[in-house]
């Protein structure tokens, strides 16, 4: 069965051949075993010896070049008017992330570390610094209406500790008459 939808995203890297072989797995159900919780093994590299000697100097210099250097291009071509807009920015910045995984498991790093997360900061200095959220600015309510509705139930309380008084008068001197 052909896939009905055919990919035109650019960002979109999975082979012919290998959304066939996707379909397929998943025609014969032979998907990746369940992690549960008490199997966590799924933490563990697939080859321990990959991870003996992070090459730190190697991936900032490469986290810089090979990552940084392309963001970089992208974000001028956007222009910094459009740096705080969501839309715009997501796609330039999953390569960048996605470079980033990368080239942290060439050179031996586990991802995220220390020196990613300091390059994250640092584009996000950069590029973000004047992206926060807009916060809707509340007016107070008119004084005038604010004490109208503070005063109504101050007011109403001896009012009904008046009648509740009255009422067990009522009522205790009607079981005196029965009485």
């Amino acid at each position: 069965m052909k896939a009905t939808v055919e990919p035109t995203n650019a960002t979109f890297t999975l082979k012919k051949d290998g959304w066939e072989e996707m379909e397929e797995e998943l025609k014969n159900n032979k998907t990746s075993d369940i992690i549960t919780e008490e199997d966590e093994s799924f933490q563990a590299p697939k080859d321990p010896r990959l991870f003996l000697e992070c090459n730190q100097e190697a991936l900032v210099e490469g986290s810089h070049l090979y990552c940084g250097v392309p963001f970089q291009d992208e974000m001028s071509s956007l222009g910094p008017e459009n740096w705080c807009l969501l839309p715009n920015v997501i796609s330039p910045y999953y390569r960048m992330a996605h470079c980033l995984e990368i080239l942290s498991n060439h050179y031996s790093c586990f991802y995220p570390n220390p020196d990613v997360q300091e390059f994250f900061l640092h584009i996000h200095s950069l590029y973000f610094h004047n992206c926060s959220k807009e916060e809707v600015h509340l007016e107070d309510a008119p004084e005038g209406l604010v004490v109208a509705l503070t005063l109504i139930p101050i007011s109403l309380i001896p009012v009904l500790l008046y009648l509740m008084i009255w009422k067990l008068s009522v009522t205790s001197s009607t079981t005196n008459l029965h009485s």
